[in-house]
């Protein structure tokens, strides 16, 4: 499928991001191209303004959202992607562990497909980091199958995904948390039959700044436990996301 002139909306979270925020929007506008529709760029109004860097680009396409009174990363992602105005929306990270120029792989898989994920674990999927983390990674994983009992899905902690507008307005993202949210969208995702694809993509480390989850020990741990109970919570309570 070739995407539709100014079909794709794209959230782009940012905290701290001010040395990756450009060529995060760089990369992405030049691999849209004319299918782009907009940039909406979700600022938790950050102390190194990286919102500043984005006005400054004055990129017509791209739009910021400053946000004073809210934070975290779930709750930027439901901001954003509520906002978004385009056919199909995508989300990723603005560090570039996670491509651009792969985001029209999983754009294209939705004339089939409601919902196509970034996946390290299926076959042409692969997780670069340190291998002590990415094993790490693959555990949770492992885990999650298990106790959701969808055994057909693999990568449930990406955080990288391509969505028709509409599935997301019935299937809508949770505010709480942080990545634990997209534990929690797959899950509703599967339950309500949504047609869903993992699409293979490199997942790498971020071009600069520190990791918010990887630079600390302790915050990693403290992250991973709950996860794990997260996951133990939404088997416990059914498909339907929080409000």
């Amino acid at each position: 499928m070739i995407p539709e002139p100014s079909s794709i909306s794209v959230v782009i979270p940012s905290y701290n991001e001010r040395d990756n925020i450009t060529d995060a929007i760089g990369r992405t506008a030049s691999t849209l191209g004319d299918s782009l529709l907009e940039i909406i760029v979700v600022d938790d109004n950050s102390p190194d303004r990286t919102w500043e860097v984005v006005e400054q680009l004055r990129n017509p396409r791209c739009r910021l959202m400053r946000r004073m009174d809210k934070r975290g990363l779930a709750s930027a992602l439901s901001d954003g992607t509520r906002a978004a105005k385009g056919k199909y929306v995508v989300w990723l990270d603005c560090d570039l562990g996670i491509p651009p120029e792969d985001i029209l792989k999983l754009v294209e898989r939705l004339d089939e497909y409601e919902v196509a994920v970034g996946s390290r674990y299926v076959p042409g999927g692969l997780d670069t980091r340190h291998k002590f983390r990415a094993f790490l990674s693959y555990v949770f994983n492992f885990y999650t199958r298990v106790v959701l009992g969808h055994f057909s899905f693999w990568d449930w902690t990406s955080g990288f995904a391509a969505a028709r507008r509409e599935t997301l307005l019935e299937v809508p993202l949770s505010p709480d948390g942080f990545g634990e949210y997209f534990v929690e969208w797959v899950y509703a995702c599967l339950e309500k039959k949504v047609k869903i694809i993992e699409v293979p993509y490199r997942y790498g480390l971020r071009q600069a700044g520190v990791s918010k989850t990887d630079g600390n020990i302790r915050v990693f741990l403290k992250l991973s436990l709950n996860y794990a109970w997260r996951v133990i919570r939404i088997r416990m309570r059914g498909s339907t996301p929080s409000p």
